[in-house]
Parts: C-alpha cells; structure tokens; sequence
C-alpha cells in the first residue's frame, strides 16, 4: 500500500501524483467524498500532501494528523525541488497582475522563467524542469502559504493584505498569518512590500532579510513615481527613468508595475529595460476592462474584483457619475466597507447573486439604497437607464464577491456581463 497520500483530485492533486511518479514514487489520490470515514488504515504514518483547495477544518486533513500522518502542502513540499531561483506574489489583490507583469519583464530582458502557481499552471507540474539558471515567478495564495513553515523564496512581494476568504481561514489573523508565510523564513534575498498598504507595512517589520518598499505616493520608498518619471532609489543612489505611458495604466496597475519593476530590479534587470518591458503590457481581462460606450455611458468589468478590498480600490479609479453593480456568492465578509465611505459620485447601486439581500441590508446602515435584481443582465440595463437620464458616466460592476453563485468563474462572470452591455449597445442602435 502507497504511504503517500495526495489529497485533493483537481488539476494540483494529478499533478502532485504525476511528479511524485517521475520521482519514483507512488501514490494515492483522496478526498473527502473517497471516505476517510475511519476504516481506511493506510494514512497513519503516511506523507499527506494537501492541494490548495483543501480547507484545513476537512475532516481528512484532522483524521491524517491523529494518526500521526506528516501533512503539508503542495507549495511547501515542492519549493525544496526547484532548482532555480522563487519569485514569490502573494496579496489580497493584484497578484496576478504583478506576476504577469514579472513574467513579461523578464523574457523581454532575456531570464529563463516559468508564470507558475494560483488559478495557473501548477508548481507541481513543472517544477523538476527549472534549471539553476531560471526563474519560477509564483503566484502564491493564501491557501498555499497556509501550510507553509519552511517557503523562503529568493524575493518576495506583498502588494496589499485586506479580509478575503474568511469562509476558509475563519478569522483575520489566521488569514494574515497566511500572508506572512511568504517572507518570514527568508534570510537571503528581499522582500517587498506596498508601503501604500498599512498592513503591508505593519507586517514588514516581522521580516528578517533586506526590505524594498515601492509607492504611488512616498518618495521615501525605494521606487515609487513623480510625475513621468518612475524614481528607483539604492540607499543613498537614486536614478529617474521616463516612463509617461504609465499614467495610462489605472491606478492599482500603476502600483502593481511598480512592485514588478522593483522585484525585477532585484533580480538584476537594469531599471531603464525593466521600465521599458511594460510599455506594450496589455492588462489581463476582467480587471477594470473597458468594455463600450452607450450615449455617453461607459461600461467598465472588473469581475475580478472577488472581495470587497478590490471594490473600494475600483471606486477610486473613478471621477464620472457611477453607477456600481455589485454581488455574488458569499464569502462571509461585510460590505460595510464599501458603504462607510462610498464616494458621492456614486450615484445608483445595484446587486444580482446571492449576496444581494445581505448587500442590501448593510447599505441601509449608511443610508444607501440599493437595487436588487435576479441577474447581472438586469442590473447593467438598470444602471445604463439611471447614468443615461443624468447625461452619463459609467457603469461599474465591481462585484466584491465570488462568482460561483451563477458562474464557474470570475471569467465566465465577466463574459456574461460583457455579452449583456453588448446587447444594450445592439438594442440602442436600432433606435
């Protein structure tokens, strides 16, 4: 009988088994609905390797460490394999943006490099290919970093930490502690933090290796922007590259270039070929995307907005008349943030999903009223109608809640809501 156990049968699970296998060894695939009911003997004293997805309350993780099973995750155990040098992403938002935006920098500067980790490629898969000369960019989520007690990547990047995914790590801190995990056991290298984020930078001052800080607004940080230029500091060196197409970028994809950029300078990209890489980046769909214009109405998806952190960001990219389309499934976090401090150039609030009475309920708290729909469709014709008799703005669906409610996911979300506005700009035209 195996005495490896791979627990979780997604895309990472089938992975893990694969790569074990290539290692010349074997294992079992298992997950809740296999059993674990108590009968099964073969997990005692067995490795568990947990897949992302695998909350830590699930009863075959507290079954596997009764009997005496060493359990760890699928970050953790792979990190000790690879040969090449981690660069490691974690953040409540913006992540992927900033691994894409590393990934882009470093091919075009001529590094070997793998985009690995959360929502892509799994570590696992490729992770016995990288070379000592290559670069692995990971994009690490708090489930990964939950299970970590050894992870110490070359660089890491935390470019902010708000509440998210309460209905997996239970409380604040819990999730917070996750965060951590991504730079806490370095000694060597940097870690790099958003000194524009206050938890950012509460929790660097639990890091033990160099700190580099990146900023919109300190011109303390050791890369941060004044005006066109982009200022990137070395103790007391400083240097001032041009880089006006970056006030193009809207504000969270400024502060993400910034954290690539400073991550890839550490990595040793010369900043003026750093700069340069992100010229032609073309952001990643369902993140602020522009979608059309109607009579003055413009529609605007950030279905990747999956919290309420992300919303609050979205709202202030925005000066226009909006209109603010929001819900989903829940992920057991109050809206109340959204609604203590909504902008007064938010004009119409709608929800769709199954958060759409809670939304509503704590609205009415601030004096906010909110319009619930039974789908997004409606909801982007209502607010569409509401911009439209006051001479237009944007319409806004920043939904600050999961997608699978409706949707598998924030993608396939975004893809209704762009189909909708769609036919709102067909329909116009015949009129």
């Amino acid at each position: 009988m195996p005495n490896i156990v791979v627990y979780g049968k997604g895309k990472t699970g089938n992975g893990l088994k694969e790569m074990l296998a290539k290692l010349g060894k074997n294992a079992v695939l298992y997950d809740d609905s296999d059993g674990f009911d108590g009968r099964e003997r073969f997990c005692s004293k067995s490795l568990v390797i947990l897949s992302p997805g695998v909350p830590p309350q699930a009863k075959g993780v507290k079954i596997a460490r009764r009997r005496g099973a060493f359990v760890v995750g699928e970050l953790e155990f792979c990190f000790p394999l690879c040969a090449g040098k981690c660069i490691s992403v974690t953040g409540t938002n913006g992540k992927t943006t900033v691994c894409e935006m590393i990934y882009k920098i470093l091919r075009e500067c001529n590094f070997a490099a793998y985009l690995l980790g959360n929502g892509g490629v799994p570590f696992c898969t490729e992770v016995l290919q990288v070379r000592g000369d290559e670069t692995v960019v990971l994009e690490s989520s708090s489930f990964q970093l939950d299970r970590c007690s050894a992870f110490a990547p070359y660089i890491s990047v935390c470019t902010n930490v708000a509440t998210d995914h309460l209905n997996y790590h239970k409380t604040v801190t819990d999730y917070i502690r996750a965060k951590k995990n991504n730079f806490i056991h370095q000694r060597n290298g940097f870690a790099i933090f958003n000194a524009d984020d206050e938890t950012c930078v509460s929790i660097s001052k639990e890091c033990r290796c160099t700190k580099l800080f990146y900023s919109l607004y300190d011109a303390t940080a050791n890369c941060y922007i004044d005006g066109a230029n982009v200022i990137l500091r070395d103790g007391a060196q400083s240097c001032a590259i041009a880089a006006p197409f970056l006030q193009q970028f809207v504000k969270p994809n400024r502060s993400n270039a910034l954290a690539a950029i400073t991550a890839c300078c550490a990595m040793g990209v010369k900043p003026d070929a750093a700069i340069n890489a992100l010229k032609t980046y073309t952001p990643l769909p369902h993140r602020l995307q522009y979608v059309c214009t109607v009579d003055g109405v413009n529609f605007v998806d950030d279905s990747k907005a999956t919290n309420v952190h992300a919303t609050i960001c979205a709202l202030r990219c925005f000066n226009e008349n909006l209109a603010l389309i929001l819900g989903g499934s829940d992920k057991g976090e109050s809206f109340d943030g959204i609604f203590e401090r909504l902008p007064p150039n938010v004009l119409t609030v709608a929800a769709a999903g199954d958060t759409a009475q809670r939304i509503n309920l704590d609205a009415r708290h601030y004096g906010v009223a909110v319009e619930i729909f039974a789908d997004i469709a409606q909801a982007a014709q209502y607010c569409y109608q509401s911009l439209a008799k006051r001479g237009g703005g944007t319409v806004l669906m920043s939904n600050a809640c999961a997608s699978f409610d409706r949707f598998g996911s924030y993608a396939e979300r975004g893809e209704y809501f762009q189909k909708a506005v769609l036919q709102i700009y067909s329909e116009n035209k015949k009129n």
